[in-house]
């Protein structure tokens, strides 16, 4: 629900609270599709972008869901037990990015993307929180048919756990630099 709307900023909040019924999930003794018992997740998700002036943008995301129960079930495995929290189910997560107008034809910006510790499907442990950061920038030449842009993301190499299974997880990308040309015609 769009809460303040003005020629500068907006700003979007919602709560909320979610029950799923028999979802389906895989019996990891018999590897079949069975359906497990009910869940539920509530909390609170905040937007809100802007500008600071009219050189100067700014974006904010963060989403905090500090209840997350699974509430009936028949399974022994962790994370679908009745009471545990969920796999894959961080309490805090969210994203900042600032973009800065330099020159008309020049705007560079970074920004930081974030997820807390949580733990993978049917295991005990936690996997840490992490966040990454981002760079950008983007060159208008001067007959404003074509744009560069280049984006350097994961700007520290971060090592962090991006797709969580039960005895591993796949990598999130490390440091990378893309850059592309757009025609306008």
């Amino acid at each position: 629900r769009v809460l303040f709307r003005s020629r500068q900023w907006t700003t979007r909040v919602a709560a909320f609270r979610s029950t799923k019924l028999h979802e389906r999930n895989t019996d990891p003794d018999l590897n079949v599709a069975v359906l497990t018992g009910k869940r539920h997740v509530a909390g609170l998700d905040i937007d809100l972008t802007g500008r600071l002036n009219p050189k100067w943008e700014i974006y904010g995301s963060y989403m905090w869901m500090p209840i997350a129960n699974v509430d009936e079930s028949n399974s022994t495995t962790p994370g679908e037990r009745e009471g545990d929290r969920p796999a894959l189910t961080p309490v805090h997560s969210g994203t900042v990015w600032t973009t800065y107008q330099f020159t008309p034809k020049l705007r560079m910006g970074a920004g930081v993307n974030f997820r807390g510790k949580q733990k993978p499907t049917r295991s005990d442990f936690y996997v840490p929180s992490y966040a990454t950061a981002d760079l950008m920038a983007e060159y208008k030449f001067d007959f404003d048919r074509i744009v560069l842009k280049a984006n350097l993301t994961n700007v520290t190499n971060k090592l962090y756990a991006d797709q969580l299974y039960p005895g591993h997880y796949v990598p999130g990308a490390g440091r990378l630099l893309q850059v592309t040309a757009s025609l306008k015609f």
